[in-house]
């Protein structure tokens, strides 16, 4: 299982595969979907005008407290942006467009990376190992492996499937290190939001045209079944990356749950954000707390799942999924073995009778 939430091969109660907001789907989202069924008889808006400038307008708000930790401010506009059918079409796009013939990725890492690389039928992915001891956080050291003949890394924020945001100062010589190589930077900020540290990619957009962010609201409203990504760069970058893009790349659906998905996020004044990040929080602790107790290996992580493992001679995963319960298995990413296992970090009930069956197990 290369992904989350592959359930329809199996009898699934409790999916702890896929990482989604445990507050749910907010009902103007789900209205504004329902609402979009009068115009399937409409293309969609090629030029995602709408779609853009709702996105800019909760970007700008949002990112004043990223940007202040990088001592700069600006507004996102219409033109830093693209939508896209999910962030896996974004990946493959820049991919495409950047045609790099090497590569360097930091693992464990997420499986879509691995899969956008292999479309550019002539690059060579050389892969850094980060160090399970430190808790596979990645750190200054990185720095050493991009060289000059790296034309592209991608790196999450935070990592899949360790949990972990990227410290400042290391995105910084991150940042630094891959201008003074030309080398292109993709960051992954689908979970940043979800997230309770870190310091977002986009608090540095304005000064580096090397860099791609991409960002999904998939995770953050719960809606993986509409595929609604977008990506943050600099005006010229957009503007060359819509032509690696279909021209009708979001349907009409997804465009009225995006814009309806940022309204929210520009309207409330971080409720939202605030109590989803609250829940989280706690039923993160929670969880890593009972786990250890269990005598399993819990890393430390800032978001929505948890990487953990257990002993060998455990098939947790067959175990649990007998039970009708579905993890990750963590040796289908890159970088780890056999063992290791990846949750995600849902509402009390749920997490509370995960709990109980894993203590069966044991």
């Amino acid at each position: 299982m290369l992904h989350g939430g592959e359930i329809y091969d199996k009898e699934i109660e409790l999916d702890f595969s896929v990482s989604l907001n445990p507050c749910g789907c907010p009902d103007e989202v789900k209205r504004a979907l329902s609402g979009a069924i009068c115009d399937v008889d409409k293309y969609p808006d090629m030029n995602q005008r709408k779609f853009r400038e709702a996105v800019a307008r909760a970007e700008s708000g949002l990112i004043s407290r990223s940007v202040s930790n990088a001592g700069s401010a600006y507004e996102i506009l219409p033109e830093n942006i693209i939508g896209g059918n999910g962030a896996s079409e974004l990946l493959a796009a820049i991919v495409n467009m950047c045609s790099p013939a090497k590569a360097l990725l930091p693992v464990p890492s997420f499986y879509g990376y691995v899969h956008a690389l292999s479309m550019a039928t002539k690059c060579e992915t050389v892969t850094y190992q980060l160090c399970e001891e430190k808790g596979f956080e990645l750190d200054e050291a990185f720095v050493d492996a991009i060289t000059d003949d790296i034309d592209l890394i991608i790196i999450g924020n935070p990592n899949n499937p360790i949990g972990k945001c990227i410290r400042k100062e290391v995105l910084e010589v991150v940042l630094k290190k891959c201008r003074e190589t030309g080398t292109a930077i993709i960051v992954d900020e689908c979970f940043f939001r979800l997230s309770d540290h870190g310091t977002s990619a986009r608090a540095y957009l304005v000064s580096y045209d090397n860099l791609y962010v991409v960002d999904a609201y998939t995770k953050l409203f719960s809606i993986p079944g509409v595929r609604v990504g977008f990506c943050l760069s600099q005006p010229e970058n957009i503007e060359k990356l819509r032509q690696f893009l279909p021209e009708w790349n979001m349907s009409v659906f997804a465009q009225a749950a995006g814009i309806a998905c940022a309204k929210t996020l520009s309207d409330d004044k971080k409720s939202f954000l605030d109590s989803t990040v609250e829940l989280i929080r706690a039923e993160r602790e929670y969880l890593s707390s009972e786990l250890e107790k269990l005598g399993i290996k819990v890393f430390d992580s800032d978001t929505n799942f948890i990487l953990m493992r257990m002993s060998e001679g455990h098939d947790l995963y067959h175990m649990l999924l007998n039970n009708h319960i579905l993890i990750r298995d963590g040796s289908t990413f890159e970088g780890l073995t056999g063992g290791f296992y990846r949750i995600a970090v849902k509402d009390y009930e749920s997490n509370k009778r995960l709990l109980q069956f894993m203590e069966l197990c044991q």
